[in-house]
């Protein structure tokens, strides 16, 4: 049964190939040659003509003649390479010294051929130099995807504390400072990983994440460090760990409060030295990874009790970020779920556009212990379950997800989904503020000091606030 050749032939059409000789029987012969397997192939008699059309034509690939009369072949490089950096080059010389090839490649050609040209040779040269450029292109397309996703720009957020975290994640980023990110579950201490890395010097660089949980003590260590071929049974060959996966840009190591005794040693040498031995070896490998590590364990508590290394600790500690839970960020509800909304639309093909105001209040007033991961499933399962454009009620754990009721607040009622998008956030948030403040004063007995604390906002802006909904805090000392 014959090769279907039919998707490398239609993806030759696409790509162009610029011929450039002095010698018309080999421009006319290498058109043929070309055109014959697919290519779109354009001619020129010299570098100057080159030049000139690669103005206004694009390229893939250019294939040119070592030795031609005012112009080389190398000075056509020279000339191409600060203009079109990423069009690869393949030098062909009748000459065929070694010095020549050396020459245009420390120009950056990325081959080379010596005429008389074997047909097969300059194919499979050309389709070898064709593929490595789709293949950057690719990769380059994906980190500008990555980096794109995980931008600080990207994170939603209204909360002040939040704002001022990924300030702090910012100025930490172009370091190779560790970090420590700390939170509960779901609060997206890797989202935060990711955005420090793709903001980062390292960013072209691999980003690696383990975690650190879901692997089993045991085996552990060899994923991390790597093993030598017969460490264990079962080591049939050598294998590198994720340190050295990692080498030049970064290893999350997610929820490292989990890690054994022996492994917090490892990675404390790595921390000091930049340095270790694969298990069952003894020569050092020598990494320059930068470490992020995440958990949602108390470390320091850990440390105090004698269950995390001190030393470890602190090499880890040098800039601690603490994530705050959604319970006390509760003003980004309405713009995750919105967010969540449209990130997910293809669940239901697009038709469900909508969160209706009395399902949001209900979402404002749930306490998230799943925090941001929690409200991506719940709003995925609601999407899925909804006939209609509109999510009228949210499976919210302990009977809140209810179809709204007539008796919610009179201020959410009078939205309704005409409403600009602005306006409804603030109505939704006016509520829901007006209501974390009475929370707030019931369970602290009017003790604005408290309130204040809690809050992270100074006493000025609780009495603002309290102005602003009419709440006497007097009537909430004797309660």
């Amino acid at each position: 049964m014959g090769k279907d050749n039919s998707e490398p032939v239609a993806r030759k059409a696409h790509e162009r190939i610029l011929v450039v000789d002095d010698d018309k029987a080999f421009r006319v012969a290498t058109r043929t040659l070309l055109g014959d397997e697919g290519y779109h192939v354009f001619l020129a008699n010299n570098g100057e003509e080159a030049l000139k059309l690669l103005e206004s034509e694009r390229v893939d690939l250019l294939l040119t003649d070592m030795v031609m009369g005012a112009m080389t072949g190398i000075d056509l490089l020279k000339k191409l390479k600060p203009r079109h950096p990423d069009i690869p080059m393949i030098m062909v010389t009748g000459f065929g010294s070694i010095s020549t090839a050396v020459d245009a490649m420390y120009y950056g050609a990325v081959d080379y051929l010596t005429k008389p040209c074997n047909n097969s040779e300059l194919l499979l040269k050309i389709r070898r130099a064709l593929d490595a450029q789709l293949k950057d292109r690719e990769l380059r397309m994906l980190r500008d995807e990555l980096r794109s996703t995980y931008s600080f720009g990207n994170m939603v957020t209204r909360s002040e504390r939040m704002k001022e975290l990924i300030r702090q994640v910012r100025q930490v980023a172009d370091t190779d400072v560790t970090v420590l990110i700390q939170g509960e579950s779901g609060t997206g201490k890797e989202l935060i990983a990711h955005a420090l890395h793709f903001s980062s010097l390292r960013a072209s660089g691999p980003f690696i994440a383990v975690n650190c949980s879901a692997i089993p003590e045991n085996l552990l260590e060899s994923e991390l460090f790597g093993h030598e071929k017969g460490a264990f049974t079962g080591a049939t060959r050598q294998k590198q760990g994720k340190f050295e996966d990692a080498h030049t840009g970064t290893l999350f190591l997610d929820e490292i409060g989990d890690i054994t005794p022996a492994v917090q040693t490892k990675i404390l040498r790595v921390l000091q030295e930049k340095k270790f031995e694969r298990v069952g070896g003894n020569t050092p490998v020598v990494v320059d990874t930068r470490v992020v590590a995440a958990t949602n364990r108390n470390l320091e508590l850990m440390m105090h009790q004698g269950d995390f290394r001190e030393d470890l600790f602190y090499r880890l500690n040098v800039f601690p970020i603490t994530l705050p839970p959604l319970r006390e960020r509760i003003e980004d509800v309405p713009l995750l779920a919105e967010h969540f909304l449209q990130r997910h639309a293809d669940l239901s093909g697009g038709r469900v556009k909508f969160i209706s105001p009395g399902t949001i209040s209900d979402m404002m007033n749930y306490s998230w212990r799943g925090n941001i991961r929690e409200m991506e499933n719940l709003i995925k399962r609601a999407i899925i379950k909804t006939p209609g454009d509109t999510i009228t009620s949210m499976e919210l754990p302990g009977g809140a997800g209810a179809p709204a009721q007539p008796a919610q607040p009179e201020a959410v009622q009078s939205v309704n989904l005409n409403t600009p998008f602005k306006d409804y956030l603030s109505t939704i948030i006016h509520d829901a503020e007006e209501k974390y403040l009475l929370r707030m004063l019931r369970l602290y007995r009017g003790n604005i000091n408290q309130i204040a604390k809690l809050m992270n906002v100074d006493r000025k802006t609780v009495y603002r606030k309290m102005t602003e909904y009419s709440i006497d805090p007097s009537s909430f000392r004797d309660s």
